[in-house]
């Protein structure tokens, strides 16, 4: 696998957009939703590439001692080769770079291969919302409420 990560563009809006409804089919964000994270105060917008082709995205806002992932992705045919893990340690270093203390995060609770993925890149349960993410066709799901503490190097 060769997997490059940039600076996500305004450029980059749409395509991510795309990406982001092939990952979240019942959640998709839109391009203008992605332009209001991506112009936040903070903002850090990630794209991983291999083959010109983007295959993972992380958007995430740095406030202080605290980054919070706000979605992160990857396309159902690049998953499983290590793209989720190179974004969370891309962020991690960017994160710790700008003073933040940790990186905090919500997942569905019946996300057993995101909360596997975050567990090992050292996320640990710190609370829970119960009935958050409201789905088309069964019950309401919660969302696990994790947190990483960033150390001076990981």
């Amino acid at each position: 696998m060769s997997v490059t990560l940039r600076s996500v563009g305004r450029a980059d809006l749409e395509p991510l957009a795309r990406l982001h409804a092939l990952c979240f089919p019942e959640d998709a964000w839109d391009a203008a939703a992605l332009a209001s994270i991506h112009a936040m105060k903070g903002a850090e917008a990630r794209l991983a590439e291999e083959a010109a082709r983007a295959v993972g995205l992380l958007f995430a806002v740095v406030a202080g001692p605290e980054a919070e992932i706000l979605t992160l992705g990857v396309a159902p045919t690049a998953r499983r080769r290590g793209v989720a893990r190179l974004l969370i340690e891309d962020l991690f270093a960017r994160a710790r770079a700008l003073a933040a203390e940790s990186v905090v995060l919500e997942v569905a609770a019946d996300n057993a291969p995101a909360l596997a993925l975050y567990e090992g890149t050292g996320f640990r349960t710190v609370g829970l919302r119960h009935a958050y993410y409201h789905r088309d066709h069964g019950p309401a799901i919660d969302a696990w409420l994790l947190r990483a503490t960033l150390g001076q190097a990981r």
